[in-house]
């Protein structure tokens, strides 16, 4: 029976919920595909029409045909009908059997109800094997004391652990639908999951050590009394474990970063935040490859997040040649007019610097520099496209003026 719930029951809702909406048309979702086409005809303001048509419709077609090009061309036929006020257009938005589609069977309560039960029958397999082995070590003359618990303590384990781990799937989808979508809301969000994670799984623990020490007579004490070389050792080895944890505290409630954000720390690592997690933090660099580094190393550090900087610099040394200095200032204003031309969201209001300016004599160029500040994150496409332009403005600048560039002369 309990196979038969656990390996059966889903397969067997899933095919009656088939029949059951292929028939009644309900439990459907608006397709988005055919929503966007209703937008663009300007038909998603008309009243929709009521379910007894829908009813009929599939009445008329069963089973219910799922197929795109067959609905695309009803679709159609309905908004040439629409169009041209022929009969059987009517007023109103198409049959809703026409732009709606059937909702995933993974996406319904009732999946939901019977996965949950189907994994508590899953369990309660387990739970049983544990009790055959059992009988099968008394069988065989083994009768300590731990076979005569040892079922009692696996189902625990078993139905005890099961709860906490759905416990903690509910969570998450509370907070998922409790905080909003934003990158910060989503960073608060798993701060928030990783701290009740720990709690969850800490009163876990404390139930099963409880339940050892007063239904089975295993005292917790006992499990820790091993002398105070043992102790000493033990505590030598989970101080460093101890430390990484703290440290991962403090990263995820310093609000620094969050999973998603690129970042660059003091010690020149850079690349986007994988994962946080208590012990240690994982980080994708520019390269794809994917590094742990252990939080005691990360606390300490300046951390410089591109991905929370609404503001980009660009700056950029040139080398002109001594023979063009008299057409540096026409240079200098070329540059500006170019960039401001190429560049729409350069910031020219005071507020950040916008240079091009003769710098200085150097032993075999003229120094010039142009520094320029966007409103653009200093990371990403649109920060390298932009980069680009300017250096392109630059270019046609210097090629407006007549000037030339100064080769470097390796030593």
């Amino acid at each position: 029976l309990f196979v038969a719930i656990g390996w059966g029951l889903v397969p067997l809702s899933r095919s009656i919920y088939d029949v059951y909406a292929n028939v009644t048309a309900r439990d459907l979702e608006p397709d988005e595909a055919y929503q966007a086409y209703l937008e663009e005809m300007d038909l998603t303001e008309a009243p929709q029409q009521s379910k007894s048509i829908t009813r009929k419709a599939f009445e008329a077609i069963t089973p219910w045909d799922d197929d795109e090009v067959w609905r695309k061309k009803k679709v159609q036929e309905w908004v040439e009908q629409q169009q041209s006020g022929q009969e059987g257009g009517g007023e109103g938005a198409p049959p809703a059997f026409l732009t709606r589609r059937k909702k995933s069977f993974k996406d319904t309560l009732i999946y939901q109800v019977v996965d949950h039960v189907s994994q508590a029958a899953k369990v309660g397999v387990a739970v049983i094997g544990a009790d055959c082995l059992a009988l099968i070590g008394k069988l065989m003359g083994n009768d300590h004391d731990l076979m005569d618990n040892f079922s009692r303590i696996f189902s625990k384990v078993a139905y005890t652990g099961w709860i906490t781990h759905r416990l903690q799937a509910f969570k998450r989808y509370l907070l998922r639908n409790t905080l909003g979508k934003s990158k910060i809301e989503l960073g608060k969000l798993n701060i928030i999951d990783h701290l009740l994670d720990g709690m969850i799984y800490s009163l876990w623990l404390i139930f099963l050590l409880d339940f050892l020490e007063v239904q089975t007579g295993m005292a917790v004490k006992s499990l820790f009394s091993v002398g105070a070389t043992g102790t000493l050792v033990l505590g030598l080895a989970s101080k460093d474990i101890a430390s990484q944890i703290m440290n991962g505290l403090t990263l995820h409630l310093s609000e620094k970063m969050y999973e998603g954000d690129e970042v660059r720390f003091s010690d020149g690592t850079s690349g986007v935040i994988v994962k946080m997690g208590w012990m240690e933090t994982m980080i994708r660099s520019s390269d794809e490859l994917v590094v742990g580094i252990p939080n005691t190393h990360l606390s300490g550090q300046r951390v410089y997040n591109l991905s929370r900087t609404p503001r980009s610099q660009v700056k950029q040394s040139l080398r002109i040649s001594y023979n063009d200095a008299d057409k540096i200032p026409k240079l200098l204003e070329a540059i500006k007019e170019e960039i401001k031309e190429a560049c729409p969201k350069l910031i020219t209001d005071g507020s950040r610097a916008f240079r091009a300016y003769w710098q200085n004599y150097e032993d075999d160029h003229l120094a010039v520099v142009v520094d320029c500040h966007f409103t653009i994150k200093p990371t990403g496409d649109e920060y390298w496209s932009n980069r680009q332009n300017m250096l392109e403005a630059i270019y046609r600048a210097v090629k407006k003026t007549g000037v030339h560039f100064e080769k470097a002369v390796k030593s």
